[in-house]
């Protein structure tokens, strides 16, 4: 894997991508191509396809989780997760967006806190 910077057009700023290995050599089995993944995700994002890596923005935390990366450099926010179906923390993205660090289940802010008793589950 590599990383590098590189212009967004979404975001109109150079931001850094981490570029995984592709597959070696003929295969036969089901293999991943060569990614970019976003590594500067946040509210400057509009929601739709990343320029650079060709996804959703829950799609590249998706990839974030998967290749086992630190999620240290973006904005998070504990809340509750319907899909997990219990407390996670969120990477912040678009205006009123968010995506569950360990499922990657996307979702609206709203109703989500920082506060531990504050993102448990409606009764």
């Amino acid at each position: 894997m590599e990383v590098r910077t590189m212009y967004c057009s979404g975001c109109d700023r150079d931001v850094r991508v981490l570029q995984t290995d592709g597959a070696e050599g003929y295969s036969q089995a089901n293999v991943h191509d060569v990614e970019l993944i976003c590594m500067e995700l946040g509210d400057w994002c509009n929601g739709a396809l990343c320029p650079l890596g060709a996804a959703e923005p829950h799609a590249m935390v998706r990839r974030l989780i998967q290749e086992g990366l630190s999620l240290e450099s973006l904005r998070k926010a504990r809340g509750w997760c319907d899909a997990c179906g219990m407390e996670n923390e969120f990477v912040l993205y678009a205006s009123q967006s968010a995506a569950c660090t360990v499922c990657g289940t996307s979702g609206s802010r709203a109703g989500m806190s920082s506060s531990v008793a504050e993102a448990r589950p409606p009764a």
